[in-house]
């Protein structure tokens, strides 16, 4: 700033005397000498330089002021639209809404009950509006799953819910087709068969209990809350949506909806063949192309150790591809269909089908997690207990779509 305001000064001093030289010329009614005009003429070009120069300095100080107002990327990044802080996982979240904080300060003063605000984190892609009893279905964003792979979730379109059920309608048997036609002859017909299904949220809870002094670490709560909470929360999630009984408060699962088709292997070397034939049933039934499978860990682990005559992994071995061509694939899709390997699912079923065309996954707001040392004899034993919950509905409009594989263990007839 001062090294500018010095320019200016001599800017000013130089300017002055130029302007000097030119009201004496004039108050003698005189034209400038040849010695005057050579001066006034370096001194100008001296003004225009401090000129250029004092331009140079306000463009930088202007420059310095815009980066000064402007946000901070990364303090920004982690907050939400409301200015809240955004957190990068459930657990995170929960230190970081003041609940944790309230823990802390009242669990030896008083009984109290912490509660953090749902935490929904990131928005999925919309998937094509589909119409319902409701009207069209709003799309909004969705928890981010706590594990490190795919889920049944992740294959499922995805949606948020505002009341406590939805009605939309399923799509049932479809008669008659499409036709080549003569000119002025009766064109065929075609019935589809349209049920409304009301389904209502259901909720996924569990409880677990930590001490006091385990509350003085925010990393041990933050761990307890996303890798023992939110995951097996996930896992019954999965278990829920393929195989829920529909029994309040059960979720209906995919499995146990009418009009789900059956395709069961004949032994043990027919599985993977039986999967492929479900893949056919879903587009022979409903013209739709089967997006995922859904198979037990066990029942996976048996396809990938599977072996040839001579003795070579169909999926590639422990250290190379199949035959050793290519890079070794850990997880290799069956059929290059995505895979989701869960115990969600139980063991000698598979499912195959069109997920994200034929159903639906909404979720009333986030994972809510909250803390109290309120629950029967917590706050004498100076313990705390915390809760995390969600809830959501399943909404299956096409069921054709899901094809059940019955897996076989009876080895083949020699």
């Amino acid at each position: 700033m001062t090294a500018a305001v010095t320019i200016r000064e001599q800017r000013e001093a130089l300017a002055a005397q130029v302007r000097q030289v030119a009201e004496t010329a004039k108050s003698e009614n005189r034209n400038l000498t040849a010695d005057e005009q050579q001066q006034i003429g370096a001194d100008l070009t001296k003004v225009k330089a401090f000129d250029d120069q004092i331009r140079a300095g306000e463009a930088t100080q202007d420059l310095v002021r815009q980066i000064a107002a402007l946000p901070d990327v990364a303090k920004a990044a982690q907050r939400n639209d409301s200015g809240e802080v955004k957190a990068g996982s459930l657990g995170e979240h929960f230190v970081k809404s003041g609940a944790y904080e309230e823990m802390r300060e009242k669990r030896s003063v008083t009984r109290f009950t912490a509660g953090s605000s749902e935490f929904v984190l990131g928005k999925a892609e919309p998937p094509p509006t589909l119409s319902t009893g409701l009207g069209q279905v709003q799309y909004g964003p969705v928890v981010p799953t706590a594990l490190q792979r795919p889920t049944i979730a992740d294959l499922l379109s995805s949606g948020t819910l505002n009341g406590v059920s939805l009605t939309y309608f399923q799509q049932g048997i479809t008669s008659g087709d499409f036709g080549a036609v003569a000119e002025n002859t009766e064109k065929p017909g075609i019935t589809f068969s349209f049920d409304p299904v009301t389904e209502p949220l259901a909720k996924i809870a569990g409880v677990t209990k930590i001490t006091d002094e385990t509350t003085e670490d925010a990393a041990a709560v933050v761990s307890i809350i996303d890798s023992q909470l939110r995951l097996r929360l996930a896992i019954q999630e999965e278990h829920q949506i393929s195989a829920g009984s529909g029994t309040a408060p059960n979720l209906r699962g995919i499995l146990n909806r009418a009009g789900v088709q059956t395709v069961t292997a004949t032994d043990s070397s027919d599985n993977l063949d039986a999967i492929y034939r479900g893949m056919t049933a879903c587009q022979t039934a409903t013209q739709l192309t089967a997006t995922g499978i859904v198979i037990h860990p066990t029942d996976y682990q048996n396809l990938r150790l599977g072996k040839d005559t001579n003795g070579q992994y169909y999926g590639g071995g422990p250290f190379q591809g199949p035959y050793g061509n290519g890079g070794l694939v850990l997880v290799p899709p069956i059929w290059g269909l995505p895979t989701v390997v869960t115990t969600g699912i139980a063991q000698g079923t598979a499912l195959v089908g069109a997920f994200a065309a034929a159903a639906q996954l909404f979720r009333r707001g986030g994972v809510r997690v909250e803390s109290t040392n309120s629950d029967g004899d917590d706050f004498r034993f100076n313990r705390i207990a915390i809760r995390a919950e969600e809830r959501i509905l399943l909404a299956v409009y096409i069921p054709a779509a899901f094809v059940k594989i019955v897996l076989s263990s009876t080895p083949p007839t020699p």
